[in-house]
C-alpha cells in the first residue's frame, strides 16, 4: 500500500456520505437561527464559509502569514489550529493546504502530508513545489519508483519556469538520491 492511497477509506462511499450529511442538515434547518440557516444556505450554494462570514482576502492572508510564522518558530500545534481554521474558511486556498502538508511532513505523518500536497496540486497542478514535497514523502516512505516519477514531474514544470527559483536544482538533487536514481519508473496500466 502506498502513502498515496486514499487515507479516508473507499471514495465510492463518498456520495452516500454527502447525501446523508445533506439530509441531516435539511432536517436541522427549521430549528436553526436565521443567521446560521443563511450561512448554511450560502455554503450549500458554493460560497466559502469565509465569504459567507464576510472574511476578507486580507484577513485570510493574515491567518496564512500567522500560520507560516508559527511553523517557522516550531509552534506546530498552534500553526495547525490557525491553518485548519483558514482551510475551513477557504478550502481552495492553495498555500494553506501546502502549509498543512509541511506540518504533517515535519511530524513524520507522511500519508497525511502527501494527501495535503495532492490537494494543493489539485488546485495548482503545475507547481513544482507540490511535486517536490510529495517526492520527499515518497522517498521517506521508501517508495522510490513513485518518488522518481513525481520528481520528474517537478523537474518538468520547473524547467518550464513554473514555481520558484531553485525548484529545478532541488528536483535534480532529489532525483540524484541513489535509491531514486536506481528505481525504475512505475508502469502505467
Amino acid at each position: 500500500m502506498s502513502i498515496l492511497d486514499h487515507p479516508l477509506g473507499n471514495p465510492d462511499h463518498l456520495p452516500d456520505a454527502i447525501v446523508y450529511a445533506a439530509q441531516m442538515t435539511a432536517a436541522a434547518l427549521p430549528e436553526l437561527d436565521p443567521k446560521t440557516r443563511r450561512i448554511l444556505e450560502l455554503t450549500a450554494d458554493g460560497t466559502s464559509l469565509g465569504d459567507a462570514l464576510g472574511i476578507t482576502k486580507e484577513q485570510k492572508q493574515a491567518l496564512l502569514d500567522l500560520g507560516c510564522r508559527l511553523i517557522q518558530v516550531g509552534e506546530l500545534e498552534k500553526a495547525t489550529d490557525v491553518l485548519l481554521r483558514l482551510n475551513q474558511y477557504d478550502p481552495l486556498m492553495e498555500p494553506a493546504l501546502y502549509a498543512l502538508g509541511v506540518i504533517c511532513q515535519m511530524r513524520g505523518e507522511l500519508q497525511k502530508a502527501a494527501f495535503m500536497y495532492t490537494q494543493f496540486l489539485a488546485l495548482d497542478a503545475t507547481n513544482p513545489m507540490g511535486y517536490l514535497r510529495v517526492g520527499e514523502c515518497l522517498i521517506a516512505a521508501g517508495e522510490f519508483s513513485e518518488a522518481r516519477a513525481t520528481l520528474e514531474m517537478a523537474k518538468l514544470f520547473a524547467a518550464e519556469g513554473k514555481g520558484q527559483p531553485g525548484n529545478l536544482a532541488e528536483a535534480e538533487t532529489l532525483l540524484a538520491h541513489p535509491d531514486v536514481a536506481a528505481a525504475p519508473l512505475p508502469q502505467t496500466s
